[in-house]
């Protein structure tokens, strides 16, 4: 069984067709959209639709959760309610409905997909540290614990017996004796530092999970931001991947 798993697109659509064209060339059996298709974009209703048409698997991030009404965003700082708010202005009802659907948490074999931490998905809890992932393991019993929300890809694998460590290459062999969490970072707004769009293949047959980057045409993402007057913020941030 091989897995693509993405998230945070955050209504970027340049950066999200650009991972399509991946999937398309990997071939994957399963793929997985652990949330936050819209917010802070400037493409929030294709992204829905791509989305819908494409991945197997959709968990809600907790801008989706407040765009499809189901929240009210009153954590958000202002510029992401300004953003929401333009959001929940320019998806039809069509859109609402499809994303007031996605699950809070989904399981599939050995592998449980979840926004935030899986231990209590819609409290939209970040993992930053290793407490946090050690508390993410411990609270679910999967191999693999997909997770996205921070925007920062990695992974930390756990062994009973020696406990966390953070896995340093962007291929890492599977270990028959350990668990792993993986944060596949973000489609549309990477805050690591690198512009390229992230995500992870999971090849559960050969035993690898595989970190991978792409480039994308953040210029054509930028001007979607300007032309429907979102914060420019917004649209600067994506080079700077801040």
């Amino acid at each position: 069984m091989k897995y693509l798993v993405f998230s945070d697109i955050h209504g970027n659509v340049e950066a999200l067709r650009t991972v399509l064209d991946e999937i398309d060339a990997l071939r994957p059996d399963l793929v997985a959209c652990l949330g936050d298709v819209v917010g802070y974009g400037g493409s929030p209703a294709e992204c829905v639709e791509l989305v819908d048409s494409r991945a197997d698997i959709t968990v809600c991030g907790n801008h989706d959760y407040v765009a499809a009404g189901l929240g009210d965003g009153d954590d958000f700082n202002a510029t992401a309610r300004i953003a929401i708010e333009w959001t929940r202005s320019v998806l039809t009802a069509d859109h609402k409905e499809l994303i007031g659907a996605y699950d809070s948490l989904r399981r599939h074999g050995d592998c449980i997909f979840a926004h935030g931490s899986p231990v209590d998905p819609l409290a939209w809890e970040y993992i930053f540290t290793m407490k946090d992932a050690r508390r993410a393991l411990l609270g679910t019993s999967e191999r693999i614990v997909c997770v996205g929300h921070t925007h920062i890809p990695g992974v930390i694998s756990w062994r009973e017996d020696a406990g966390a460590r953070i896995e340093r290459s962007s291929i890492i062999e599977i270990e028959p004796d350990r668990r792993y969490l993986i944060n596949v970072g973000s489609v549309g707004q990477p805050r690591d530092g690198i512009s390229a769009a992230s995500f992870a293949l999971i090849d559960a047959r050969k035993g690898l999970i595989n970190m991978r980057r792409i480039p994308y045409d953040v210029g054509s993402a930028q001007e979607r931001i300007r032309e429907n007057g979102l914060p420019e913020s917004l649209a600067s941030r994506l080079a700077l991947a801040r």
